[in-house]
């Protein structure tokens, strides 16, 4: 009997025992779950921590980015400007580089020749085509007299020849006596007054002037280079001119000589 209670005695034990085990794993698995639910709480905010902290990154990294497109836009449109410059420059270089070519042969050819009428036509062709001159006039001046005579031109010559076109003749007069060039650079140019009134030089000494009425439509006015193609026609054409003239007023006092000497020779 007392071996049948001592052993029911360790079966009870054997269960308490058990009952703690079973409670502690309860527990165990119980602080285990909340651990665990813990843990996934704070990998979760880690991972939104990670996405902010990637977002702000990424933000910072596409102002950087964009600030960056910003400056090489600016600098891509300074550097189109400048190439757009230097090609307008280019071209300008260019077109003055041609005309100064085209002014070079066509003094060239004004002093190849002695014939008046030729010289005239030369320089009426530099007028035209240089200049962009549509009505002018060539006026000399005869030194004993002091009249200016209009010699030769385009469109209103003829007018100015005959005394039909009435215009500013003090202008002329007055480039005449200070021997220099006359522009207007107003958009609306007075009745009678030329928009250009240039002297033609030898040296110091005036022996005639050019004045231009009209441009053509194409020409907006007389640019820089315009002016510096004038100046540089003036004295090459002033000195062809009157050149041409002295020869042929030499060669033909030549012929009156020669002709006058062949009547006196006996028969």
């Amino acid at each position: 009997m007392q071996k049948i209670f001592s052993k029911s005695e360790e079966l009870l034990e054997m269960v308490r025992k058990s009952r703690e085990f079973t409670d502690q794993l309860m527990k165990e698995n119980e602080r285990l779950r909340l651990r665990n639910v813990q843990l996934e709480k704070d990998l979760l905010d880690l991972r939104q921590n990670v996405q902010v902290a990637n977002l702000d990154a990424l933000h910072k990294e596409n102002t950087s980015l964009r600030d960056k497109i910003g400056l090489l836009e600016k600098r891509f449109s300074a550097v189109e400007q400048e190439n757009q410059d230097f090609a307008n420059k280019y071209l300008e270089i260019t077109q003055q580089n041609e005309s100064l070519t085209n002014l070079y042969v066509a003094s060239y050819q004004l002093h190849c020749t002695l014939d008046p009428q030729e010289v005239m036509d030369i320089v009426k062709e530099i007028l035209i085509n240089l200049v962009g001159a549509e009505d002018f006039a060539i006026f000399l001046l005869d030194k004993k007299t002091g009249e200016l005579t209009p010699v030769s031109g385009e469109g209103v010559f003829p007018k100015l020849a005959s005394r039909e076109f009435r215009w500013d003749e003090g202008v002329l007069e007055r480039v005449i006596t200070s021997g220099d060039s006359s522009y207007h650079d107003g958009e609306a140019v007075p009745d009678g007054r030329p928009l250009a009134c240039v002297p033609l030089k030898i040296k110091q000494d005036v022996v005639g002037a050019v004045a231009i009425f009209k441009l053509f439509v194409q020409k907006a006015g007389f640019a820089p280079m315009d002016r510096e193609i004038l100046n540089l026609l003036a004295r090459q054409a002033a000195t062809a001119i009157v050149s041409s003239r002295l020869y042929a007023d030499a060669e033909r006092k030549l012929k009156t000589i020669e002709g006058f000497i062949e009547l006196l020779r006996p028969r």
